[in-house]
């Protein structure tokens, strides 16, 4: 079945785009109403403004650089998966490396998409409120019925994308539930933790209830919301809910009587049953619809066959595996965004991201071992080639393929702009060049099967006192899918979580989910995690081989207010809005 968001959706109306830029974020557009009633004057015209709610709604983690947000890099630079030092303004993330995360500016937020969670938002109240008695004259009565269902479930569920991000950055935050009139009362305080919680649950299962299977979504809508991707976003919800940022009585930073706003009060165990639950019945639900880990993959490069089932994943359009991903640009080569922000200076990039030592350090050889790292050695190409099949198929690093105009990269020599001496070529398509398109390619994943089988396996951990037999078989299914040989036996609860949390950040580098495991983890003040020295290598070619130097590439400071991000001051000097701890 074709699962993904990639031939649709590149249509959107200009005219009712102006809602980002409202000084409150909560105040209605002027001249809207009139707008509405040529949206819902016929099926086509309303379909255009549903392509363009899924525009604003349905955005990855890649860089973006156009009306919804402006930022230039991934999360990925906000963590120990990479560092780029050399472009300084990349405003939204070094927020995060040098905890100068601040209330005055988007920029200094660390959340560059604050107006456009609320324009999506918008726009889905108002599929909501007005689709019943929309008259669509221009289609069959059949279509017209069933044009209906499936946009109130795609309402529900973008509506529940945009406030469940708001969820896991800020806690409770002010639910919108219709569409607000400009005599409506704009000054929406902040709902609790649990109020948000239960309203992104509730959008959730409408969804689920609307929603097609994915098998039923016929090909000229092809990418179309799902149920399955419904069910994903209800399993991601409850996995955070459970987890140590949420799922506690003592918050990360004193905040008295509003404790609610940002923690449930209590640590209740069952949280993490009803993650585990809910990540079984979607994996049930996704395989009976065809979605399946992708195998068995190969490519010929440079005269030699490779196989890349994980680089499949994130590199092929309509792959088995992916449940949802975000809408692409069509046809664009090198120096387009997103791809020019994601290719390394030493490619005539204008970004990159330079994986870390500290990071590298998670990749194991293909049988499971760890690589013995020294701090120095005359072996760098021994050691990288042990390591396992996804690094291979992430990181490009010395003498490795980044496309066919660079068929071997030279690292050595004072690095070369190239920071820590490995750059992430994920999700960057191999089939890029300068000069030519390789037609539609993908872009940004949201979910897909492997992140489901992790969630499964990390719920249970933390629900039973030892791994049970389930948690051991998905989080093997996804290690050996990788060509990496299963877990041990007989591991503790400690030790099997700190295996299920290096594979999340293995399988998931430069995807968008390490910063938020992160954080919802609360290991972000560990050493060498968000915080501390980011470690790089120095190379020296020497004859065939080349020497390595580990050496601190940058280092990084972390406040522990940041575990929640700060609101905007002109909001909160309004009266309405708390802030969180700590700003």
């Amino acid at each position: 079945m074709k699962n993904v968001i990639y031939y649709i959706f590149i249509v959107f109306i200009f005219v009712i785009l102006t809602n980002s830029s409202c000084d409150n974020f909560l105040e209605k557009p002027p001249g809207v109403d009139v707008t509405e009633d040529t949206i819902f004057s016929s099926a086509k015209q309303f379909e255009y403004f549903v392509y363009g709610t899924y525009w604003w709604g349905v955005m990855s983690d890649l860089p973006y650089f156009d009306a919804r947000a402006k930022f230039d890099c991934s999360t990925s630079t906000s963590t120990d998966e990479s560092i780029n030092n050399t472009y300084t303004w990349y405003y939204n993330m070094l927020v995060w490396n040098t905890a100068n995360m601040n209330p005055t500016s988007n920029r200094n937020t660390g959340d560059p998409r604050w107006s456009t969670y609320w324009g999506a938002i918008r726009r889905c109240n108002i599929i909501l409120e007005r689709i019943d008695d929309a008259q669509f004259d221009d289609v069959s009565p059949a279509y017209a019925d069933e044009l209906k269902k499936t946009s109130k479930g795609e309402a529900f569920m973008i509506r529940a994308m945009q406030y469940f991000d708001l969820f896991k950055m800020y806690g409770g935050v002010p639910l919108v539930k219709k569409r607000l009139l400009s005599s409506d009362d704009l000054l929406i305080p902040r709902a609790t933790l649990q109020e948000t919680y239960d309203f992104i649950l509730e959008d959730c299962e409408a969804a689920i209830a609307l929603l097609p299977n994915p098998r039923d979504i016929p090909d000229n809508r092809r990418g179309r919301l799902s149920n399955v991707a419904a069910m994903h976003l209800k399993a991601k919800l409850m996995l955070y809910a459970a987890s140590p940022l949420f799922n506690t009585a003592t918050p990360y930073l004193p905040f008295g009587e509003n404790n609610q706003l940002i923690i449930f009060g209590e640590y209740r165990k069952d949280r993490w049953k009803q993650a585990a639950d809910a990540a079984k019945e979607t994996i049930d639900a996704a395989e009976g619809n065809g979605i399946a880990l992708v195998r068995n993959k190969t490519v010929i490069e440079n005269n030699e066959t490779k196989e890349i089932p994980y680089r499949y994943v994130w590199e092929t359009v309509d792959n088995e595996e992916v449940i949802l991903a975000d809408q692409p640009y069509i046809n664009r080569r090198f120096g387009h965004a997103p791809w020019n922000f994601s290719c390394s200076p030493l490619l005539g990039g204008s970004g990159g991201y330079y994986m870390t030592f500290n990071f590298l350090q998670k990749y194991s050889k293909a049988d499971g071992n760890p690589q013995d790292w020294e701090r120095s050695g005359n072996d760098f190409m021994k050691k990288i080639k042990e390591l396992e099949p996804r690094f291979h198929q992430t990181v490009s690093y010395h003498g490795s393929y980044w496309t066919q105009e660079y068929p071997a990269l030279d690292c050595a020599g004072g690095n070369q702009n190239n920071e820590t001496g490995l750059i992430i070529h994920k999700p960057y398509p191999y089939a890029l060049t300068s000069s030519s398109s390789p037609g539609i390619i993908p872009k940004g994943i949201l979910f897909r099967l492997a992140d489901l089988y992790l969630m499964y396996a990390e719920a249970l951990n933390e629900y039973y006192d030892t791994p049970p037999a389930d948690a051991y078989k998905y989080i093997n299914l996804v290690k050996n899918r990788a060509g990496v040989a299963s877990l041990p036996e007989n591991l503790t609860k400690e030790q099997f979580r700190e295996k299920v949390r290096n594979e999340r950040a293995v399988e998931f580098c430069n995807e968008g989910h390490r910063l938020w495991d992160i954080q919802r983890w609360m290991i972000a003040e560990e050493d060498g995690v968000m915080t501390g020295d980011m470690l790089g290598f120095k190379l020296t070619k020497s004859g065939s081989e080349v020497s390595y130097v580990v050496y601190t590439a940058t280092t990084r400071t972390y406040n522990r207010k940041m575990y929640r991000l700060p609101f905007l001051q002109n909001e909160v000097n309004k009266g309405y809005i708390i802030q969180n701890p700590g700003y």
